[in-house]
Protein backbone atom coordinates (compact mmCIF):
# COMPACT_ATOMS: atom_id res chain seq x y z
CA UNK A 1 0.00 0.00 0.00
CA UNK A 2 1.43 3.39 -0.97
CA UNK A 3 1.92 5.96 1.74
CA UNK A 4 -0.42 8.92 1.93
CA UNK A 5 1.42 12.04 3.04
CA UNK A 6 0.25 15.25 4.64
CA UNK A 7 2.02 18.57 5.23
CA UNK A 8 2.73 19.79 8.76
CA UNK A 9 5.23 22.13 10.34
CA UNK A 10 8.31 20.43 11.74
CA UNK A 11 7.47 21.79 15.17
CA UNK A 12 4.38 19.56 15.16
CA UNK A 13 6.36 16.38 14.46
CA UNK A 14 7.07 14.35 17.60
CA UNK A 15 10.62 13.46 18.61
CA UNK A 16 11.47 10.21 16.87
CA UNK A 17 9.06 10.98 14.04
CA UNK A 18 10.08 10.41 10.43
CA UNK A 19 9.43 13.18 7.93
CA UNK A 20 10.38 14.19 4.41
CA UNK A 21 11.90 17.53 3.43
CA UNK A 22 14.20 18.78 0.65
CA UNK A 23 13.76 15.46 -1.15
CA UNK A 24 15.24 13.50 1.80
CA UNK A 25 13.90 11.60 4.81
CA UNK A 26 14.90 12.60 8.34
CA UNK A 27 14.17 11.64 11.94
CA UNK A 28 13.47 14.41 14.43
CA UNK A 29 15.70 14.09 17.50
CA UNK A 30 14.93 17.14 19.62
CA UNK A 31 13.67 20.73 19.62
CA UNK A 32 14.34 23.96 21.51
CA UNK A 33 13.79 27.68 21.03
CA UNK A 34 16.36 27.74 18.22
CA UNK A 35 14.93 24.98 16.04
CA UNK A 36 14.68 21.21 15.57
CA UNK A 37 17.67 18.88 15.58
CA UNK A 38 17.26 16.21 12.90
CA UNK A 39 19.28 13.30 11.53
CA UNK A 40 19.18 11.82 8.06
CA UNK A 41 17.10 8.63 8.11
CA UNK A 42 19.52 7.01 5.67
CA UNK A 43 23.18 7.19 4.72
CA UNK A 44 23.81 9.74 1.98
CA UNK A 45 27.19 8.40 0.84
CA UNK A 46 30.15 6.29 1.99
CA UNK A 47 33.61 7.82 2.23
CA UNK A 48 36.72 8.09 4.44
CA UNK A 49 36.60 10.54 7.33
CA UNK A 50 39.95 11.87 6.06
CA UNK A 51 42.11 11.02 3.08
CA UNK A 52 45.88 11.25 2.98
CA UNK A 53 48.20 11.78 5.94
CA UNK A 54 47.72 14.51 8.54
CA UNK A 55 49.71 13.64 11.68
CA UNK A 56 48.71 16.88 13.45
CA UNK A 57 44.92 16.59 13.20
CA UNK A 58 44.06 13.28 11.50
CA UNK A 59 40.59 12.94 13.04
CA UNK A 60 39.56 16.60 13.21
CA UNK A 61 36.10 17.09 11.67
CA UNK A 62 36.98 20.66 10.71
CA UNK A 63 39.67 19.43 8.31
CA UNK A 64 37.84 16.36 7.05
CA UNK A 65 36.72 15.53 3.53
CA UNK A 66 33.32 14.79 5.03
CA UNK A 67 32.77 18.48 5.82
CA UNK A 68 33.72 19.38 2.25
CA UNK A 69 31.14 16.89 1.01
CA UNK A 70 28.45 18.22 3.38
CA UNK A 71 29.23 21.82 2.46
CA UNK A 72 28.61 20.94 -1.18
CA UNK A 73 25.28 19.29 -0.33
CA UNK A 74 24.19 22.42 1.56
CA UNK A 75 25.15 24.57 -1.43
CA UNK A 76 23.06 22.33 -3.71
CA UNK A 77 19.99 22.84 -1.50
CA UNK A 78 20.33 26.63 -1.53
CA UNK A 79 21.07 26.74 -5.27
CA UNK A 80 17.76 24.95 -5.84
CA UNK A 81 15.91 27.69 -3.96
CA UNK A 82 15.89 26.58 -0.31
CA UNK A 83 16.48 29.69 1.87
CA UNK A 84 19.71 29.49 3.85
CA UNK A 85 17.96 30.55 7.06
CA UNK A 86 16.06 27.23 7.05
CA UNK A 87 19.40 25.68 8.09
CA UNK A 88 20.05 26.99 11.59
CA UNK A 89 23.69 27.01 12.78
CA UNK A 90 24.33 24.61 15.67
CA UNK A 91 27.39 23.75 17.74
CA UNK A 92 29.38 20.51 17.59
CA UNK A 93 31.69 19.79 20.51
CA UNK A 94 34.79 18.00 19.18
CA UNK A 95 36.21 16.89 22.53
CA UNK A 96 37.66 13.40 22.43
CA UNK A 97 36.67 10.36 24.48
CA UNK A 98 38.61 11.48 27.57
CA UNK A 99 37.33 15.06 27.37
CA UNK A 100 40.41 16.62 25.72
CA UNK A 101 39.41 19.82 23.90
CA UNK A 102 42.23 20.23 21.38
CA UNK A 103 39.80 20.53 18.47
CA UNK A 104 37.42 22.85 20.31
CA UNK A 105 33.78 23.50 19.45
CA UNK A 106 32.62 24.42 15.95
CA UNK A 107 29.40 25.80 14.51
CA UNK A 108 27.92 24.48 11.27
CA UNK A 109 24.62 24.39 9.42
CA UNK A 110 25.20 20.72 8.57
CA UNK A 111 27.49 18.22 10.28
CA UNK A 112 27.71 14.88 12.08
CA UNK A 113 26.26 13.65 15.34
CA UNK A 114 28.74 13.38 18.24
CA UNK A 115 29.27 10.29 20.37
CA UNK A 116 27.46 11.97 23.28
CA UNK A 117 24.65 12.98 20.95
CA UNK A 118 24.30 9.40 19.77
CA UNK A 119 24.24 8.24 23.39
CA UNK A 120 21.43 10.70 24.10
CA UNK A 121 19.23 9.95 21.08
CA UNK A 122 20.04 6.36 20.06
CA UNK A 123 16.57 5.10 21.00
CA UNK A 124 15.05 7.42 18.38
CA UNK A 125 17.49 6.62 15.57
CA UNK A 126 16.52 4.03 12.92
CA UNK A 127 19.22 1.47 12.19
CA UNK A 128 20.79 1.41 8.72
CA UNK A 129 22.50 -1.32 6.73
CA UNK A 130 26.06 0.08 6.90
CA UNK A 131 28.32 1.62 9.59
CA UNK A 132 28.29 5.43 9.77
CA UNK A 133 30.67 8.07 11.10
CA UNK A 134 30.25 10.21 14.20
CA UNK A 135 32.06 13.53 14.73
CA UNK A 136 33.94 12.50 17.89
CA UNK A 137 37.66 11.67 17.81
CA UNK A 138 38.79 8.73 19.92
CA UNK A 139 41.88 10.69 21.02
CA UNK A 140 43.91 13.64 19.74
CA UNK A 141 47.63 13.54 18.82
CA UNK A 142 48.78 16.56 20.84
CA UNK A 143 46.56 16.38 23.92
CA UNK A 144 46.40 12.61 24.28
CA UNK A 145 49.41 11.21 22.37
CA UNK A 146 49.73 8.16 24.59
CA UNK A 147 46.16 7.09 23.89
CA UNK A 148 46.01 3.93 21.80
CA UNK A 149 44.52 4.63 18.37
CA UNK A 150 44.58 8.42 18.85
CA UNK A 151 43.93 8.81 15.10
CA UNK A 152 40.61 6.93 15.32
CA UNK A 153 37.11 8.32 14.99
CA UNK A 154 33.94 6.89 16.55
CA UNK A 155 31.32 5.28 14.31
CA UNK A 156 28.06 3.33 14.68
CA UNK A 157 27.60 -0.31 13.65
CA UNK A 158 24.55 -1.55 11.77
CA UNK A 159 23.17 -3.04 15.00
CA UNK A 160 23.32 0.32 16.77
CA UNK A 161 26.45 -0.38 18.84
CA UNK A 162 29.50 1.85 18.39
CA UNK A 163 33.28 1.59 18.16
CA UNK A 164 36.24 3.54 16.78
CA UNK A 165 38.13 3.10 13.54
CA UNK A 166 41.07 4.53 11.58
CA UNK A 167 40.15 7.85 9.95
CA UNK A 168 40.85 6.71 6.38
CA UNK A 169 38.40 3.79 6.45
CA UNK A 170 35.25 4.27 4.39
CA UNK A 171 31.96 4.44 6.32
CA UNK A 172 28.60 6.08 5.86
CA UNK A 173 27.85 9.79 6.14
CA UNK A 174 24.56 10.43 7.92
CA UNK A 175 24.18 14.20 8.31
CA UNK A 176 22.70 16.03 11.28
CA UNK A 177 21.05 19.44 10.84
CA UNK A 178 19.00 21.96 12.75
CA UNK A 179 15.89 23.04 10.83
CA UNK A 180 13.50 25.86 11.55
CA UNK A 181 10.46 24.56 13.44
CA UNK A 182 8.31 26.45 10.90
CA UNK A 183 9.59 24.34 8.00
CA UNK A 184 6.77 22.60 6.14
CA UNK A 185 7.49 18.88 5.94
CA UNK A 186 5.65 15.76 4.81
CA UNK A 187 4.66 12.95 7.17
CA UNK A 188 2.62 9.81 6.69
CA UNK A 189 -1.08 10.37 7.32
CA UNK A 190 -1.76 7.47 9.67
CA UNK A 191 -5.50 8.01 9.56
CA UNK A 192 -5.57 7.45 5.80
CA UNK A 193 -2.81 4.86 5.53
CA UNK A 194 -5.19 2.03 6.44
CA UNK A 195 -8.68 1.23 7.71
CA UNK A 196 -9.38 2.10 11.34
CA UNK A 197 -12.63 1.63 13.31
CA UNK A 198 -11.90 4.94 15.03
CA UNK A 199 -12.69 6.65 11.71
CA UNK A 200 -16.21 5.13 11.57
CA UNK A 201 -19.06 7.04 13.28
CA UNK A 202 -20.49 5.25 16.33
CA UNK A 203 -24.05 5.17 14.92
CA UNK A 204 -22.79 3.41 11.80
CA UNK A 205 -20.95 0.84 13.88
CA UNK A 206 -24.02 0.11 16.01
CA UNK A 207 -26.23 -0.18 12.92
CA UNK A 208 -23.79 -2.63 11.33
CA UNK A 209 -23.64 -4.76 14.49
CA UNK A 210 -27.43 -4.78 14.76
CA UNK A 211 -27.92 -5.83 11.13
CA UNK A 212 -25.46 -8.72 11.54
CA UNK A 213 -26.93 -10.01 14.81
CA UNK A 214 -30.51 -9.81 13.55
CA UNK A 215 -29.68 -11.34 10.21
Amino acid sequence: MSKILKSVTLGDVKNGGIFRALGKEFVKLDADEHGCLVLAKDIWTKMPFREGDDPECPNDLRRSEIMSYLGNRLAEFTEKGTPLDIFIPFKIDLQDTTGQTEYGTVEYRIGLLTLRGYGKYWRLIPKVDAPWWLATPYGTPNCSPLTVNYSDVWYVYTDGSFSSSWYNYSYGVRPVLCFSSALLVSVEDERKAGFSLSDVPLDDLLAEIKSRTEG
